[in-house]
């Protein structure tokens, strides 16, 4: 009998990709999921999936591309939609295709609305359909744009007068989010934006797409099973767009929104906290109506913002920054407060608690305070010293130079602390870095410029050559407060270091950002270091590169025409900013 195994996690099969088990389930004969294709066609599809994975040159060979697949499913729009390796193929193809291709497909599926926007492969298609008709009504030409604007509304319409059908339903309730997000043109996150014609951030909204919104936020805030939208997941999701589209259209309805859900959710029947030690609001005891909690702490005007903290957060931001899931919530608190004095009292709140969230393992609360004391110019001072003492860096001042090492690691500075032999390959702390980025942005950045320049250069050179440790240097050289002397020392200290910077992909980045900043006595010091057996360094890839853009061939035949050249740079550079 053998040993069970000890590490699950690291023994757990990974999941197969999509097209692996399309390949796999076709050889066996089963030609997806959903309505049934048939052999040719699905392999057909495949095929197609493997040509759109290997890329294209341009744009407008992906349309051609695009467009020649769809010639295949003339009259067959609905049957390819519905079927689960059919539905991926025109989802993801849809947002190159023309004018023609997308016109075909609307009239196909607004036979059949009912059943599609249940479906569970062709309602994902129909939310393509709904992103490409709102973003084309707001950018095609007149003929175009009246037609994708009647499909718009059309669709959206469809779904409010049936949303106690679809707002239970998954596939229906994202159609509804969908609509909702593209008719007032709310910003995606991440690679969703991918084939999404950009929109002009201030386009004005058409009069009736508004309507549309407001209708849907008028029937939902009267609905008896209110609090039941506000526990569930589903649900949830769709107020919090909701809320983000009543902001872009209707402030009035939106107010509205807000106090229902902080008198009757967030925090029902309760007074304004006066201290510490106080019951925790429901709102952090159910994920679904904290979700959207942080969505009203992001969108909320400030008199609201104001209540929303007194009865939902005051006197308990400590222990919701050392709880896992409503951490978050703390972190998005801090980073949309506009008031100085209320971010004051918020982290005077968490000013002694600094060790305890870091434990925790919370640091984004930190970076959340880090970068607001930044915005709002408050607490900078306190934020330096509570954080040196909660790494250890405090006292005596000489462990303050271990501060900036133990920041990028985000861990206390003692004997257990790693050696610094690796770092420039180590996997430093995004949040400890982003933070150093953020305090070199301070009024008074001296301890930070001091704990920098104050480091070995061979232990500098592996933080400016790690992946996050690189973008340091851009905040130090373009720091307001940082001056011009510090700079001028940072540069100095890093003389004897540059090739081996030059030469590496991180350090190449950080070499650049100092070579900025230098001065041209520096930069005739950086080049003749760099002339030095300059073959071992800009041979590399990164090197070569950096050889270009400093001119090494040039200075290497002649440094009084380089010189000019550089001149030459600097004052087009200056006329540039001139003219911005």
């Amino acid at each position: 009998m053998s040993d069970e195994p000890t590490n699950k996690r690291n023994t757990r099969k990974r999941k197969k990709s999509f097209l692996k088990n399309a390949r796999k389930y076709g050889k066996k004969g089963y030609y997806g999921r959903g309505s049934e294709l048939d052999a040719d066609t699905y392999q057909y599809f495949i095929r197609i999936m493997e040509t759109y994975r290997e890329g294209f040159a341009n744009d407008e060979e992906r349309s051609i591309f695009a467009d020649n697949v769809f010639e295949q499913t003339v009259s067959k729009e609905v049957e390819c939609s519905c079927n689960q390796v059919g539905c991926r193929v025109v989802e993801t193809l849809l947002p190159f295709s023309n004018d023609d291709t997308l016109r075909k497909f609307m009239e196909a599926f607004s036979s059949d609305l009912r059943r599609l926007c249940g479906d569970r492969f062709a309602s994902h298609v129909l939310e393509a359909l709904v992103v490409q008709a709102c973003t084309r009504s707001f950018t095609s030409s007149d003929e175009s744009k009246s037609y994708f604007k009647e499909f718009s509304a059309k669709i959206s319409k469809f779904l409010l007068n049936n949303l106690e059908d679809y707002v239970w339903d998954t596939y229906g309730n994202h159609i509804v989010r969908t609509c909702l997000e593209n008719l007032v043109q709310l910003p995606k996150e991440g690679n969703k934006n991918e084939g999404r014609v950009k929109v002009e951030e201030n386009q004005d909204i058409p009069e009736e797409y508004v309507g549309i919104v407001k209708e849907y936020g008028e029937r939902i805030i009267v609905w008896p099973q209110f609090n039941e939208l506000c526990s569930s997941e589903l649900t949830s999701c769709l107020l919090q767009v909701l809320l983000k589209c009543l902001k872009k259209t209707d402030k009035k309805l939106l107010k509205k929104y807000l106090k229902k859900l902080l008198d009757e959710i967030f925090a029902p029947n309760a007074e304004e906290n006066t201290g510490a030690g106080t019951s925790l609001s429901p709102a952090f005891l159910s994920k679904p109506v904290l979700m959207l909690l942080e969505t009203t702490v992001q969108i909320a005007p400030p008199k609201t913002f104001t209540q929303i903290y007194a009865k939902c957060f005051k006197g308990n931001l400590p222990k919701l920054s050392k709880t896992r899931n409503t951490n978050f919530a703390v972190q998005k608190l801090i980073q949309y407060c506009t008031e100085k004095v209320e971010f004051e009292a918020m982290f005077d709140e968490l000013s002694d608690h600094f060790a305890e969230i870091i434990e925790a393992g919370h640091t984004g609360v930190i970076l959340a305070l880090a970068q607001t004391c930044k915005r709002l110019c408050a607490k900078q001072g306190s934020f330096v010293q509570n954080l040196m003492k909660s790494l250890n860096c405090s006292e005596p001042e000489e462990r303050q130079t271990n501060f900036i090492v133990s920041l990028s690691r985000f861990c206390k500075y003692g004997p257990d602390q790693p050696s610094n032999e690796n770092l420039q390959k180590e996997k430093l702390n995004l949040h400890g870095t982003l933070i150093l980025q953020a305090l070199l942005d301070f009024n008074k950045p001296i301890k930070i410029v001091n704990g920098i320049l104050g480091m070995e250069q061979t232990q500098l050179k592996d933080l400016f050559c790690n992946t996050m440790g690189s973008h340091i240097v851009d905040s130090y050289v373009k720091g307001a407060f940082v001056g011009e002397k510090s700079r001028e020392k940072l540069v100095r200290k890093m003389m004897g270091a540059y090739r081996e910077m030059a030469s590496l992909k991180y350090g190449s980045r950080s070499f650049e950002a100092i070579w900025n900043a230098a001065a041209l006595k520096a930069k005739l010091q950086i080049m003749d270091e760099l002339c030095y057996k300059d073959g071992a360094w800009s041979n590399s890839e990164c090197g070569k590169i950096i050889a270009a853009k400093v001119n090494l061939a040039l200075y290497k035949r002649n440094k009084e025409e380089w010189k000019n050249s550089l001149n030459k740079v600097d004052k087009s550079a200056l006329f540039a900013d001139i003219l911005k």
